[in-house]
């Protein structure tokens, strides 16, 4: 058997002592020859140190990114529900909630469009993992596409958190998770560019791993990076129900109790643990809060529905 041996790379130095070598010996060989000789091996000298000139370096281009799939979330999301007028957000605005559910669609349209003109360099987008699959705490590398192009994953965060432990890789559960994926056609519509960490959270996680999870993600990505946590109220209730346990929530939320959330099930929010770790994140960076909007099912479509779902949107911000 032949065994094959890498030298490892070779010096600049060492690899022109060697051409200038291989060189000199074709040079003495073709002074002696006679002409038609000369000619041939002066032609194969210039091919060679042709063929032995370094690649002058390629340029990295816009689509030499590195995801695991693409992901097509144009489906969550109809199109004619991209655009909203913008909402009134204060300026330095550190994490928003805003609503999945497809009739508050243009309720997220309006704060994101309000960001446009000071799009953040990276999104980390958390919520519930509605299948209660997979990982506790699940990313992926995949990209997600839309109407206007692709979001891309920021990488550098994605492994830190796979890294650490802190979350796992499972791509297919991004495939139908809404809470993601109406999510992202807003992102390329209003803040085209914008890198995503996507985290969702299954309810049985721990409210230490979740808080673990997004403040590692939020100190990766630093100050130009806004949390959004997508998250839904009140199911299943009627219209008046639904308004009374919302304006409980509301009330909590406002007094930054993140534990009392912790315990609370779907007819109050589809999310606890996320909720109750972005307030503490929030209350310990001093964060300010301001509700932007809110509505449920029966009052976006005007008439009353058995089942309501309650939304809002919320910025937290530097005061």
């Amino acid at each position: 058997m032949r065994r094959m041996y890498n030298a490892g790379p070779v010096g600049a130095a060492t690899l022109s002592r060697l051409r200038a070598k291989q060189a000199e010996g074709f040079v003495r060989v073709a002074v002696g020859s006679p002409p038609y000789k000369r000619l041939f091996i002066f032609s194969f000298l210039l091919l060679f140190l042709c063929a032995c000139a370094p690649e002058p370096a390629r340029q990295p281009t816009e689509s030499a990114h590195v995801y695991s799939k693409v992901i097509n979330t144009a489906k969550f999301a109809p199109i004619g529900d991209l655009d909203a007028p913008a909402a009134d957000l204060p300026r330095k605005v550190r994490a928003v909630i805003v609503p999945h559910g497809g009739e508050a669609l243009p309720m997220a349209a309006a704060i994101f469009a309000a960001l446009a003109d000071r799009p953040p360099e990276t999104i980390i987008l958390i919520g519930p993992n509605h299948t209660s699959l997979g990982p506790k705490i699940a990313t992926t590398y995949a990209a997600f596409s839309n109407y206007d192009g692709l979001v891309l994953p920021q990488e550098n965060i994605i492994q830190a958190l796979e890294g650490r432990g802190l979350a796992g890789i499972e791509d297919a559960l991004f495939e139908e998770e809404h809470s993601v994926g109406i999510i992202m056609p807003l992102l390329a519509r209003h803040l085209p560019g914008v890198k995503a960490v996507p985290l969702i959270f299954q309810k049985g996680v721990s409210f230490n791993a979740a808080k673990q999870a997004i403040d590692t993600a939020c100190a990766i990505a630093g100050p130009d990076s806004l949390i959004v946590a997508s998250i839904d109220f009140s199911h299943g209730l009627s219209s008046r129900e639904e308004q009374i346990r919302r304006a409980k929530i509301l009330e909590s939320i406002r007094a930054y109790d993140a534990a009392v959330h912790l315990d609370l099930d779907s007819t109050y929010l589809d999310a606890p643990v996320v909720l109750a770790a972005l307030l503490q994140r929030c209350k310990e960076n001093a964060c300010a809060m301001e509700l932007i909007e809110q509505a449920n099912t029966s009052e976006l479509l005007g008439r009353e529905v058995p089942a309501a779902t309650g939304y809002m949107t919320i910025a937290f911000y530097e005061p």
